[in-house]
């Protein structure tokens, strides 16, 4: 059943400079809740409390609403700097100890799944049946790889010895966030604590001698 949203009241006064965060933000728990396509440009003017042309002057139409949701979610804010460039990333890949770098990667899956896993889970739905979306989801699938794939080989260096190679550990990492994190998670009630150390301890036993 569809988690209802309560729309906020229309907000005449806004800054101009505001509409983009507004619409961003209200697009964003509308996907979360009702979908990508159930979700129409009235229902998101409606949230953020603009005007239905606002939306389109402060962001643009729904695709390029849903890629900026999407890049916002994953990044945790809408600075553009790209993910592979950001503080939390670098770190993860430039740690030295195995071990330690492999528990801030999933610390970072954690952070990253729990912004953006439920506007993906949307997306991933809206791409089997709308090109539009299924272009957002395409290039979001390749640009998480990339990075996986630089995490794979940053670990590999640090490490000397790993029990897969570098396709099969970016294939294995690919595969498990942001979907374990939602089933187990959102859907079986585990908390993000419980995951991320579940998520750290299983990736060291899979890649790690």
């Amino acid at each position: 059943m569809m988690t209802s949203v309560k729309r906020r009241g229309y907000r005449s006064g806004i800054r101009r400079g505001d509409a983009p965060a507004l619409v961003c933000e209200a697009a964003y728990r509308l996907f979360s809740t009702k979908g990508y396509l159930a979700t129409s440009i009235e229902d998101i003017a409606a949230e953020a409390g603009v005007a239905r042309p606002t939306v389109f002057t402060a962001v643009g139409p729904k695709p390029v609403i849903l890629r900026a949701v999407v890049d916002r979610a994953l990044a945790g804010d809408d600075a553009q700097v790209p993910i592979a460039e950001r503080a939390w990333w670098r770190e993860a890949i430039e740690e030295p100890d195995p071990v330690r770098s492999i528990e801030l990667y999933a610390r970072n899956m954690c952070r990253i799944s729990g912004r953006a896993g439920l506007v993906l889970r949307a997306l991933e739905t809206a791409a089997s049946v709308d090109a539009e979306a299924a272009d957002v989801w395409a290039r979001f699938q390749h640009q998480r790889r990339v990075g996986l794939n630089e995490f794979a080989v940053a670990l590999a260096q640090k490490s000397g010895v790993l029990r897969y190679d570098g396709d099969t550990i970016t294939d294995t990492m690919w595969m498990l966030a942001p979907d374990a994190y939602l089933r187990l998670v959102h859907d079986a009630g585990w908390t993000v604590e419980r995951f991320q150390a579940w998520l750290a301890d299983l990736l060291q036993r899979l890649f790690l001698e």
